[in-house]
């Protein structure tokens, strides 16, 4: 982990609920968990009793039993969440994969390309003027890791703001415009399990950059004819990256927002399988206004509510992206 993100949490303490509450798991196996080793914490005074309380080994601990049960790889991948076209759901969906992760156990990254923030906001970090963002890195050279901040334990968060939208005009000024992003994750990429970038939808520099930084280029499109024909365009440019430089990243396509009861969503979900059929994730992720909600609250929708198709959707979502690669 990085010293950013476990230096924030080494001192921190936390109790049987916190731990349920952070990783999505059951009490009952919190304390099987303390009753077998696996955590152990201390007894501290609390009024005229005492309680347990956990710290950073126990977090350490509690993540690798995680991602032992669920046979999680730690790999050290670059997944970018894009689409050119805005409204798809992709800010709502790369935030709610890196919140997911970090539940399992991954020490998850998430870096947030769009001006509007949605993503920054949707983990529950609020900037201000003050606030170093992706534009500092970017631009004047700050390292990655002095942008980073603490959302979790085992999530992190390089921020954006509405400065972002000078972004492009400052890149395009720049030597190695195209790559400075990638320049930067090479420098902390062995300390995260994961990194997740969510980008603008926009064909620009600053999203050329994230994907030339990417392993996988999880492009999120709603089951729509718009949606749908938008996605020539983008091929199109990925084919441009492949002869200008000479790689391309793995791409999945995931279908979002789709209604069963809807005749147009039914059919642009089958021409998605007729056109991109190798590239289309398993699950469909349906409309749900608790995944809105939860963004709202600044929550992971299994925090919000567990047992929404939303919740069932998301965890299918992670399990196929983050098991793709698993022996």
């Amino acid at each position: 982990m990085t010293t950013t993100t476990s230096g924030a949490f080494s001192e921190a303490r936390f109790t049987i609920a916190e731990l349920s509450e952070l990783f999505e798991v059951s009490r009952s196996t919190l304390y099987q968990l303390d009753k077998e080793g696996i955590i152990t914490g201390q007894m501290v005074p609390s009024g005229s009793t005492q309680k347990k309380i956990y710290g950073w080994p126990d977090i350490e601990s509690l993540a690798g039993k995680l991602r032992e049960k669920a046979k999680l790889p730690r790999e050290n991948k670059v997944k970018v969440f894009a689409n050119l076209k805005g409204g798809v759901g992709k800010s709502s969906l790369a935030s709610q994969f890196a919140m997911r992760a970090s539940s399992c156990g991954l020490k998850t990254l998430l870096i947030d390309l769009d001006p509007q923030a949605h993503a920054t906001l949707a983990v529950g970090y609020e900037i201000d003027d003050d606030t170093p963002t992706i534009m500092e890195a970017l631009i004047n050279k700050t390292p990655l890791s002095g942008v980073i901040k603490s959302v979790t334990p085992l999530l992190g968060l390089v921020p954006a703001s509405l400065g972002l939208s000078a972004l492009e005009m400052k890149l395009f000024q720049m030597p190695k415009r195209e790559q400075r992003l990638s320049e930067l994750i090479r420098e902390i990429r062995s300390d995260w399990d994961l990194i997740v970038v969510d980008t603008n939808p926009s064909a620009s520099i600053v999203n050329v950059n994230a994907i030339l930084a990417a392993d996988e280029l999880c492009v999120v499109t709603a089951t729509d004819f718009l949606s749908v024909t938008g996605l020539k365009k983008l091929f199109s440019i990925l084919k441009e990256l492949e002869e200008d430089f000479d790689t391309v990243p793995n791409v999945r396509i995931i279908p979002n927002l789709f209604d069963v009861r809807d005749g147009i969503a039914q059919e642009s979900l089958g021409l998605l399988r007729q056109h991109y059929g190798k590239f289309l994730t398993n699950t469909v992720v349906r409309k749900n206004t608790d995944i809105k909600e939860a963004q709202k609250a600044a929550q992971s929708i299994c925090q919000y509510n567990r047992k929404s198709t939303g919740a069932e959707d998301i965890s299918s979502l992670a399990n196929e992206l983050l098991r793709e690669n698993a022996v």
